[in-house]
């Protein structure tokens, strides 16, 4: 039953159907046209003859033995070419409809690994057309998904290592602290309660994340100005600016529109791409930080850019800049070097207020970040329009 229900049977039968119809009819039409024109011939010739008088119609006394036995085996012969023609057809059928369905069959195999967990699944393409595309279009998400997969479990693994080390210093001092070990001073309670700091801030910062990529973050949206953020975020990182020698520089253009976000949100993009700069920036160079108001059509949006005349990031390096707990140089360690998900978190709390974030860097020259957020209706400022 399993096996008639089949698109491979079915497509057959159906082809086959209007086949043996055409075959049938077209052996009907030449065995009618066999008689008629036959029959046809005889008149005439006995006509010429002088014998066509008394005839009692065409195929009366007209068909005599010979003409009999003659149309008889023309008609076993139509009888036996029909057979064999829809036998061949039906042969024809089965084979090319077996053709065209395969690679239905691959996919419907490479599927069903996919379905037990085995993602690294490519289906060859063997013809140009809609089963071509349909099959370029699985390998294009069954690819996805295996990228999907790795980044997962690399995820997972990152994540532990990352809870892991706070955990085993706090572990450790304890347990020290317990068999006398080592001496419970304020101080080391101190070191202990920063690594719990860290952990906590990093569980949260992972629980945004996720909330974010999902859309479930909660935000509290209210009108405010940005320009402030910005002037309040680079005045509290003044001693880390010094620290390094940076050169900061606030290029904000006047009367910038007002803006729905979430305050505290928004703060941690500003820190989080700030902080990122303080750390990959060499000492002694410098940083802008700019804001304007843009035009893309119709649509008002304030564009954000922190430039700094670091380094540069590798083309190599930059497709990896917004993954989880990626650095940028892996000789950092955890102190240095983040915790690897500030641009990654920054990225999806700006698309969570509707905006965009993205990077643009030269080798040698250094990295700009931008980030867009859409302007509240209604406090449009006059614009430059975008080229």
């Amino acid at each position: 039953m399993k096996h008639k229900n089949s698109l491979a049977f079915r497509l057959t039968v159906m082809v086959l159907v209007l086949l043996l119809m055409t075959i049938g009819a077209m052996t009907l039409l030449t065995k009618f046209q066999m008689d008629a024109h036959f029959s046809q011939y005889l008149y005439n010739s006995s006509h010429m003859m002088g014998q066509g008088r008394g005839m009692r119609g065409m195929h009366g006394m007209m068909h005599g033995p010979a003409e009999t036995v003659y149309l008889s085996s023309v008609h076993n012969s139509l009888f036996w070419l029909g057979l064999g023609m829809a036998l061949l057809s039906a042969l024809i059928c089965f084979l090319m409809v077996r053709e065209t369905l395969r690679p239905l069959k691959d996919l419907t195999q490479a599927a069903r690994a996919i379905k037990r967990g085995r993602y690294d699944q490519h289906v060859p393409v063997h013809f140009d057309d809609e089963v071509g595309l349909l099959t370029e279009t699985f390998n294009e998400m069954a690819s996805a998904l295996d990228e999907a997969e790795k980044g997962r479990r690399q995820l997972f693994a990152n994540m532990a290592h990352e809870l892991r080390t706070p955990l085993a210093i706090i572990s450790s001092n304890l347990e020290g602290m317990i068999d006398d070990v080592l001496s419970f001073d304020k101080k080391r309670l101190l070191s202990m309660e920063d690594e719990a700091l860290r952990m906590g801030r990093l569980i949260q910062n992972l629980r945004d994340l996720s909330l974010a990529e999902v859309g479930q973050l909660e935000l509290h949206k209210e009108k405010g100005n940005l320009a402030v953020l910005l002037k309040k975020a680079v005045a509290m990182m003044a001693p880390l600016f010094e620290e390094k020698k940076l050169s900061v520089t606030l290029s904000l253009e006047e009367s910038l529109p007002d803006l729905l976000f979430d305050r505290d949100r928004m703060n941690q993009v500003i820190y989080n791409l700030l902080n990122n700069a303080v750390r990959y920036v060499p000492q002694g160079r410098s940083l802008t930080i700019s804001a304007a108001t843009e035009m893309e059509g119709k649509t008002a949006y304030l564009l954000t850019e922190i430039r700094d005349t670091g380094d540069g990031v590798p083309p190599d390096k930059m497709s990896h800049l917004f993954q989880y707990f990626y650095r940028g140089e892996t000789s950092r360690n955890r102190q240095s070097g983040g915790s690897g998900i500030g641009l990654a978190l920054a990225r999806q709390l700006v698309q969570s207020h509707g905006g965009k974030l993205w990077a643009e860097s030269k080798v040698g020259e250094g990295t700009s970040f931008f980030f867009t957020l859409p302007v509240t209706p209604g406090h449009v400022t006059p614009v430059k329009q975008v080229p």
